[in-house]
């Protein structure tokens, strides 16, 4: 499943609590970037490094994108078309892809 797919459904923290957003650095400097000239600098989403070289956010974080959302003036501003470059991905399958000095 991609991030396109997800977002199509309703969100809910049950639903997304388990799920990582898992993605690649560019994609990550663009988010960085979007967050840097929109985002509230209160709250910034900072992907964690996996081994594998990805990136990743937990996916919890999906319950603020909405109206009045902690990340939502940030998140409003991200290219759609990207979405499907985004994997959902449950978070028991990233464990082993994190490195030890971030657990």
């Amino acid at each position: 499943m991609t991030l396109a797919d997800l977002i199509q459904q309703h969100l809910t923290y049950d639903k997304v609590k388990d799920l990582a957003l898992v993605f690649t650095t560019e994609l990550a400097s663009q988010l960085a970037s979007v967050q840097s000239e929109y985002g509230d600098p209160r709250h910034v989403a900072i992907p964690v490094d996996l081994v594998d070289g990805r990136k990743m956010l937990r996916a919890d974080l999906l319950t603020e994108i909405g109206e009045r959302g902690l990340y939502s003036s940030g998140f409003s501003h991200l290219p759609k078309e990207l979405f499907n470059f985004v994997d959902v991905i449950p978070m028991s399958e990233i464990i082993p892809l994190l490195h030890i000095d971030t657990i």
